[in-house]
């Protein structure tokens, strides 16, 4: 399970999550028809729906918080020949279908939901129920069965992540995530921005003032007392307030530093300095390797390693079990399920005894057009970063439930 189910899981926890229907509402639907069935499971359009809007207030929440507008961007085209509002619902849908074969195998790893965890499970959706007026829960077609499936379906899938992972092999070799640490400085040569849009390229003498500055800063290191260890960010403004240097690490499946200068670093042993000024694609070079094999960022580097071989273990299992499993779709109430700008969603924090009457008044009337989501949680701001795929919008009432340990137990 990643971070960002973790975070929707403790907003409905929370019971944080109300919703407004505004003018132009869409299509009535019928949260209690099947959404998704397989064998003896059947996961609702209620369910299927409040996930959705977890997600669109999600998203609202990243957007306004970066300074975004989300005004049409259901009806934008995703890039995969349909707009980002139906690429959203599918992938909430395939999401739906990756919790309910998880749920469906659980027992082959001993995995199940606790009485206590299905106590919790229950208080945290009757006090989702509760915190919202009767017409946002209309709005969402949603029951508190709905919740609570919802909420057993993301416990289930934080308990599988481990037992579906564990046998991925973590042992990463030295060679194959190792990151050497380099300083250096850079001097830039590219073309210059005009205003009316087009680009000057540098003359020749421009170009050979900022070499001879980016040698002036080679000088200057090499002639200290110990190139190993001189600050170069140092010599470098000291040639020019303008230039500074940094530090960097970078491995062999590196693309973001420039070519020559990982060519000219890859040359270097610990402490040493190139003896050249290295001449990139847009910029000089002046670089000194600090570490051939940084032990912290090769660390680092295995960790990401193991994780990538984790999940695309846990994403391999997860097709498979799909692929043997019958699931049947109903498409046509899924349809009626639909993101536009007249329908909104946003979380907000839960109450606290700071909070004044007037700031937790009931937000769930009626307000027109869209509106922006205020007063997101920092959970929620987390999830959204790590959760693009589902993004969205919206209005609600934020009164807490009390039940934040619920299930989400890994």
């Amino acid at each position: 399970m990643n971070k960002a189910a973790k975070k929707i899981t403790g907003v409905l926890l929370a019971g944080a999550l109300g919703a407004a229907a505004l003018a132009g509402c869409n299509t009535p639907m019928d949260g209690t028809q099947p959404l998704l069935t397989s064998g003896e499971d059947t996961i609702t359009v209620g369910t299927g729906n409040l996930m959705l809007r977890m997600n669109q207030a999600t998203m609202l929440s990243y957007y306004s918080m970066m300074g975004g507008s989300t005004t049409g961007i259901w009806s934008q085209d995703s890039g995969e020949g349909e707009t980002y509002g139906d690429t959203t619902k599918a992938n909430v849908l395939d999401e739906l279908e990756n919790m309910l074969v998880q749920k469906q195998h659980a027992a082959d790893y001993d995995v199940s939901i606790s009485e206590e965890e299905q106590s919790k499970i229950e208080e945290a959706a009757k006090a989702f129920m509760d915190a919202n007026t009767e017409e946002t829960i209309q709005t969402l077609s949603v029951t508190q069965s709905d919740v609570e499936t919802l909420l057993e379906l993301y416990t289930y899938q934080t308990k599988m992540y481990d037992p579906m992972v564990a046998d991925v092999d973590t042992n990463v070799e030295d060679s194959e995530a190792a990151q050497s640490r380099i300083t250096y400085c850079r001097i830039d040569i590219s073309d210059t921005q005009n205003d009316d849009g087009t680009t000057t390229p540098l003359t020749d003498e421009e170009k050979q003032a900022k070499k001879d500055q980016a040698q002036a800063i080679l000088d200057q290191l090499q002639a200290s007392a110990d190139p190993a260890s001189a600050d170069m960010d140092a010599i470098a403004k000291g040639v020019s307030e303008d230039l500074n240097a940094v530090d960097n690490t970078f491995g062999d499946d590196d693309t973001l530093l420039d070519d020559k200068l990982k060519e000219a670093a890859k040359t270097l042993q610990d402490g040493q300095v190139y003896g050249e000024v290295v001449e990139g694609e847009n910029a000089y070079f002046v670089v000194r390797m600090d570490s051939v094999l940084d032990r912290e960022a090769t660390d680092q580097e295995k960790e990401s390693i193991v994780s990538e071989r984790q999940q695309e273990a846990y994403n391999d299992l997860l097709d498979q079990w799909k692929e043997e499993t019958d699931i049947t779709v109903n498409n046509d109430q899924w349809e009626k399920v639909t993101l536009t700008d007249t329908e909104q969603y946003t979380i907000k924090q839960p109450e606290t005894e700071e909070t004044t009457e007037d700031s937790t008044a009931d937000t769930t009337e009626s307000t027109g057009d869209t509106e922006a989501a205020e007063d997101t949680t920092g959970e929620t701001e987390e999830a959204a970063s790590e959760e693009s795929q589902t993004e969205g919008s919206a209005d609600t009432q934020t009164e807490a439930g009390s039940s934040e340990d619920a299930a989400a137990s890994e």
